[in-house]
């Protein structure tokens, strides 16, 4: 796979956004854009893109995140997230499209498809978007879950923290593809020791963000097919908020994956990949058929 062209996109808060396009095809193919996590930047999907066979693929370093350094100013908010989904859509001339959000980038998803129902064709969630922080804090309370989940400040060497991840919970699949997937993710800070690219102020208003977000609400209104992994890494149960607004959203079409962890598409690309053609796929199928939604 060649290297993805990076677009910068200008949307109407004035943030800059950096967009990796992999490939283009025909306008006949509806294209697919891809939402990273929390903390991570869009080259987390070259292993994924690197399996696909969809033709027109991009991926949105989101706001705040790797090339889109958005000033604290701005909105961190899940509904400016979806925005800017669809002002990078109309940007690159897409007038359909399927999101695919991994993590943070499900809720953005899920956002975007009840917000531009006319753009959002399918969206897919990679272990994300049916429970998670705001649940959490139904529970403890916001302040106890910022508190929680309150990242680690890193200040490592490029060897040290290779070294800690190659080492880490990723060690068994872990690749020189898996490394510059990451790349980015990371930068180097003061005395030259390496920290997250993010940064400590924007992840917290991204946390924030999603704290206020009433995921139910949009779930409740969203018409377009909305096909959900499920990680079930050994010994973890699924949680029950997640299980029931499955049971809850007719338009789910759930998978549950057993042994895959919240990563997988650094862990399992291949399967990753796999689903996104399938949505892609049928989504075709049905325009040359004309089956409605």
């Amino acid at each position: 796979m060649s290297a993805p062209e990076l677009k910068v996109i200008e949307v109407s808060d004035g943030a800059e956004l950096t967009l990796r396009l992999w490939r283009t095809s025909s306008e006949s193919e509806i294209p697919v854009l891809l939402l990273h996590g929390l903390s991570q930047q869009g080259q987390f999907w070259a292993p994924v893109v690197n399996r696909m066979r969809s033709g027109t693929v991009a991926a949105l370093d989101q706001r705040g995140h790797g090339r889109s350094d958005v000033p604290l100013n701005l909105e961190f908010t899940i509904p400016r997230c979806a925005l800017d989904v669809a002002e990078i859509c109309t940007a690159l001339g897409w007038d359909q499209v399927i999101v695919v959000g991994h993590s943070w980038g499900a809720w953005v998803a899920i956002s975007a498809a009840a917000e531009y129902p006319d753009l959002v064709r399918a969206i897919a969630l990679i272990d994300g978007g049916l429970w998670g922080p705001a649940d959490l804090a139904e529970s403890i309370g916001r302040e106890a879950t910022l508190e929680q989940l309150h990242p680690p400040q890193l200040a490592l060497t490029s060897n040290e923290l290779w070294q800690m991840l190659e080492s880490g919970p990723m060690a068994t699949w872990w690749s020189d593809e898996t490394r510059a997937a990451l790349e980015p993710t990371f930068s180097p800070r003061a005395e030259g020791l390496f920290g997250s690219t993010i940064g400590l102020e924007r992840h917290l208003r991204v946390l924030a963000g999603l704290l206020d977000y009433p995921v139910d609400f949009d779930l409740r209104t969203i018409d377009c097919p909305i096909w959900t992994v499920l990680c079930e890494s050994e010994g973890m149960e699924l949680p029950k908020g997640a299980l029931a607004r499955v049971a809850a959203t007719p338009s789910i079409r759930l998978q549950r994956w057993q042994g895959a962890v919240h990563d997988v598409p650094l862990q399992w690309p291949a399967m990753v990949a796999g689903l996104i053609d399938t949505v892609v796929e049928t989504e075709q199928l049905a325009i040359q058929k004309g089956v409605s939604r």
